[in-house]
This record gives C-alpha cells, structure tokens and sequence, in this order.
C-alpha cells in the first residue's frame, strides 16, 4: 500500500522553496508514494507539477502576508482536506504554510507532521515583540511536528538556538538540484552584449530580504568610477572589456529598482529581466553569480551559480558560507560592505584564470555535495523511517 504524502506550501511563484517541492513531487517514487501538493494558485508550481500528473489543490487565502480572515479560511479548508485525504505524512514548506499546515494537520490526526525550515521566518530586523510573536508561534508548531528538517546547519544551529524544538525532533538534509542543462549565449544574444564582455548576475525575489539595492550600488560603483579601479587590483590581466549587471527576478521593489537604474545613468548597464522560467539555464551566461541577502536558508540559486561553473560573490549570511568556500570557489563578504564588495568585484573582473578556477571547483564541490539525488534519497529514509 501507498504512503500517502501531502506536501503544502504558501505560494506557487517560482522560488527556491517551490523548486525543492517540485523535485520532491517529480523524483518521488510512484510505486512507493501517493503525492499531492496543496499551494496557491497562479504560479508557475501548479503547472510544473501538473505536466507531470501530480495532483495539485489549490487554496487562493494561502497568501504571503498576514491576514486573520485568509489565514483563518486557509486553516479550516486545510483541516478538511487532510480529513478527507487520510494523509499518512504531511510535509509543510514555507513559513505561512508551515504553521496553519501543521496545525491542521495536529488536528486531523495526521500520524506524521514534517516541516521543511528553509530559513526561519524571525530575525534581527524584527522588533522584539515580533520577534518573540513569531518564536513563540515556532515553538507552538514545533511541539507538533514529527521531525523538523533543516537545509543548512546554520539554520539548524539557529533552530536549536531559539528553542523551537528538542534536539532529537532536528534533521539537517541540504539542498539539492540536478545538472541544470547548457545553453550558453542564449542571454547574451538577448540583450547584445559581447562573448568577452563581463557579467555581473543576481537571481533573486526583488524584496527586502535579497537587498536587490546593494546589487545595484555595486553596479554604479563599478560602472560609473571604472577608471578609478581598472588595472589596480593585485591580480590584474589589464581587463578593458565592457561590464553589464543583469538582475534576473521581480517583486515589490521592482520599481524602486528602475528609478535608481535611471537616476545613476546605468539604463544601459544595468538590465532587470523579471521573472525567468529558465534562469538556472542564463545563469551559465553570468561571469560572476552574486547574492548579497540579508538573511538566508540554503539559497538554491547559488547551487545553480556553482553547478554552472560560475564563481559566487555573496554574503556571509546564513548557510551561504556551507555552499561557498571563501578563496576557493568565490568570495564571502561582510553583508552591507560595498567597499569590500568592489574590491573583490574588480578582483575576479580583471582575472579570467581565478573566475575560471573557482568556477570549477564550486562545480565539483555542488556535485559532490548538493545532487537531487542525494537531497530525494535523503527524505525518502525520513518518509519510510
């Protein structure tokens, strides 16, 4: 008999929560698992899992932000559906779907409550009191879940730091992805720039948490003072190529994003592509992947940057510094530092052998460490444990 699997998450937008959800749902075994996953409707998540024959349920009040009547709607049609489904496992991503869907499934009487922290939902930009509001409703959730997994080991760490749930309740499983197919130059036939120009990319939600606004401040430091830097560094070639900034992604900042492109003079430089289904594909097109977040989990897209063979600049935030060896497949920086973020930029600009170099090792290092098989193999013991 089939293990019967529920898997619920809040929105159906592409990102890195849904992609796990959607190699979970793909790579799972038929013969040994039931799957259907419950989300909202509308995004590119529904239709992924449907190509594929997977059940999908919709739930329009499964929404981002906070709202009693959707949250409380969301809750009792979650507590119906597990009812009816008589789910042997209920598996919850994300942080809205994490806390109704195990509250519902508690009082189903679901028999296995699983819950994915893809990065905890609380963190220093909070106020205290909502901090402590959302430590408290983790506690509450945790008391209920079967097993807590965690993608990185500082989101375990931090986990056991706050109290969420014992220690034996906690399972680190990294992230992982398949070999993300090549097609190089599909983005730079796209937007005209040249085979030996330079390409700084970001892949990322432009909201506050990826701080899409550092990546531009970059780009206007690098763009606007090129002279100042170019043949400087310690590790110069004497690079006098052009250098473009391609931020591929969109969200609530988008606009404020445009304005700053314009008021520096980098309309041009400086390109926003919006959301792109085959992002993990332009990414091979990218000389340098950064990501400058203020918080993470385990950031898949910077997964993507290393099985592309590209160097990662990013953040030395979160479970970023588990994926990027500093020096030797990209660089760490203090997150919020743009001095040092040009340093570094121009560093791996002028020196094509050390961006090659990194690339490479950040490659062996993502197949190593970060295969979909490994991730699957992984959850499919935690199923059948």
């Amino acid at each position: 008999m089939k293990t019967k699997i529920l898997h619920i998450v809040t929105l159906s937008e592409i990102g890195g929560v849904q992609k796990i959800v959607y190699h979970l749902a793909a790579e799972s075994d038929r013969n040994a698992f039931d799957i259907t996953v419950a989300c909202a409707p509308g995004g590119e998540l529904v239709g992924w899992l449907r190509d594929i024959e997977i059940k999908v349920i919709t739930i329009p009040q499964l929404k981002r932000n906070i709202s009693l009547f959707h949250d409380l709607f969301a809750f009792w049609k979650l507590y119906l559906l597990l009812r009816k489904g008589s789910y042997d496992i209920v598996h919850c991503h994300s942080s809205k779907a994490g806390i109704l869907g195990r509250l519902a499934a508690r009082l189903a009487g679901v028999p296995k409550i699983y819950f994915t922290a893809h990065g905890w939902s609380i963190n220093e930009y909070q106020s205290l009191p909502v901090r402590y509001l959302y430590t408290l409703v983790e506690k509450i959730a945790g008391a209920i879940s079967t097993k807590i997994i965690c993608v990185s080991r500082d989101c375990l760490l931090n986990g056991l730091k706050l109290k969420i749930a014992s220690q034996k309740k906690f399972v680190l499983i990294y992230n992982g992805l398949p070999e993300p197919e090549q097609r190089n130059n599909l983005l730079r036939k796209e937007l005209n720039i040249g085979k030996e120009d330079l390409i700084f990319g970001m892949v990322a939600r432009l909201a506050a948490p990826k701080d899409a606004m550092f990546f531009l401040k970059l780009a206007e430091h690098m763009i606007n003072n090129r002279e100042s830097f170019v043949g400087k560094t310690k590790d110069k070639t004497g690079f006098r190529n052009k250098i473009y900034f391609v931020l591929i992604g969109d969200g609530p900042q988008r606009a404020a994003c445009q304005a700053f492109i314009k008021d520096k003079g980098l309309t041009g430089h400086v390109f926003l592509l919006g959301t792109r289904e085959n992002a993990a594909e332009l990414i091979h097109d990218f000389d340098v992947f950064t990501l400058f977040s203020r918080w993470e989990g385990l950031p898949l897209t910077v997964i993507e940057a290393m099985l592309a063979g590209r160097p990662v600049l990013a953040s030395d935030i979160g479970g970023v510094g588990e994926l990027v060896v500093h020096g030797e497949t990209g660089y760490l920086i203090k997150q919020g530092n743009l001095a040092e973020a040009v340093e570094v930029s121009w560093k791996l600009a002028e020196n094509k052998e050390l961006r090659l170099s990194m690339g490479e090792a950040g490659r062996r290092r993502a197949l190593e460490h970060y295969s979909l098989k490994t991730m699957v193999e992984k959850y499919r013991e935690l199923y059948l444990s």
